[in-house]
């Protein structure tokens, strides 16, 4: 079985993941399960494999760099790579990128996230989680549903691309990090003089990128990306502990002023067995929520959240009840998964879920 014939597999089939690792059998991630295939590949497998999807400049990058992103396409299949080397040598993992961009009100999110967004001009949206659990996903079929709407500029910085968005009355221009630009913060910095509508920034990993993100909501964008966090309170933690004491003050205003929802995001298996099923945590920013983000007083905002009236708070494990009470899930995938498993207990008990 060669490469080719393997990605084929891997894509035909509903697998997430695949992984190349030097004298070990092919492992592949399928509903969030790791599982081994095969017999053991050679470390010559996977270098001329790898060689094989690189371009000359990655390939460079590589062998300076020890490691490299990069995306893949097989025919109808995409997938996003990122080969690096190990104690055993040579490794790759795969993610598989779906052939089309979903609806995004398939995706499984209330009504309001889309109504709130789609119309949004202005302001700082943030969809977190770990990594494979749909981030980039969501935020391609909300551009995309924005591209549809109506006519605007959609300027992505992504590393590398994944999803490929159509500009149907709009102009959608995707920027792959070490191809067209040089890295997140010179893509930022260029969008100031690229007329975007929305900018979507595919991962915001450092202190620098937050600064120039906060900056960029401040003059008036609609700024859109991602974080590897778990719940609202600690996406806002991590960005204020990312700068120092004296630096915070103002980054907290800015936050303040700028966040307009913070989207956490969990794939949990379902209880048929058959896939998984999205389970979120939704903030949406209100006055309460400001004060005590300028006021420091982060602790406080998950009780806001859970005595909001207004519909548009979902703490993970409110959304996690709604998923057992639908039977699509099962008690114990939610104590599984909770980030607060005596909050879920308790959520348990006042819906009279035994």
């Amino acid at each position: 079985m060669d490469i080719k014939q393997i990605i084929e597999y891997v894509a035909s089939n509903g697998i997430s993941d695949l992984h190349l690792v030097a004298g070990s059998p092919i492992f592949i991630r399928q509903n969030g399960q790791m599982q081994a295939m095969g017999e053991p590949i050679p470390k010559e497998f996977i270098e001329t494999s790898v060689a094989q999807m690189l371009t000359p400049l990655q390939m460079t990058t590589l062998k300076s760099e020890r490691q490299v992103d990069f995306m893949f396409s097989q025919g109808e299949h995409r997938l996003r790579g990122n080969a690096f080397f190990t104690n055993t040598g040579l490794s790759a993992c795969f993610r598989v990128i779906m052939p089309t961009v979903p609806e995004f009100s398939a995706i499984g999110f209330p009504s309001f996230v889309e109504e709130k967004l789609v119309g949004a001009k202005t302001g700082l949206v943030l969809v977190v989680g770990p990594t494979g659990q749909g981030k980039s996903t969501t935020l391609a079929s909300l551009l995309q549903t924005r591209a549809k709407s109506i006519p605007q500029h959609i300027l992505t910085i992504e590393d590398p691309i994944e999803y490929l968005i159509e500009n149907h009355d709009s102009v959608v221009q995707q920027r792959e990090i070490g191809r067209d630009v040089l890295d997140y913060d010179a893509g930022i910095l260029g969008s100031l003089r690229e007329d975007p509508d929305v900018l979507m920034i595919g991962e915001i990993r450092n202190q620098s990128t937050m600064g120039s993100t906060l900056t960029l909501a401040e003059t008036g964008h609609l700024v859109m990306g991602t974080l590897h966090t778990n719940t609202a309170v600690q996406t806002i933690t991590r960005f204020l502990d990312s700068f120092t004491p004296e630096q915070r003050p103002q980054v907290r205003s800015q936050l303040a002023s700028n966040l307009s929802m913070i989207i956490s995001q969990r794939l949990v298996p379902r209880a048929d067995g058959a896939g998984r099923v999205l389970a979120f945590e939704i903030l949406t920013m209100n006055y309460a929520i400001a004060n005590y983000i300028r006021q420091d007083k982060i602790f406080q905002i998950p009780n806001v959240m859970q005595t909001d009236s207004s519909g548009q708070m979902i703490l993970f494990e409110q959304s996690l009840v709604s998923l057992v009470m639908s039977k699509q899930i099962t008690n114990e995938v939610a104590y599984e998964y909770a980030t607060d498993k005596n909050q879920l207990k308790a959520l348990f008990e006042l819906n009279n879920i035994s």
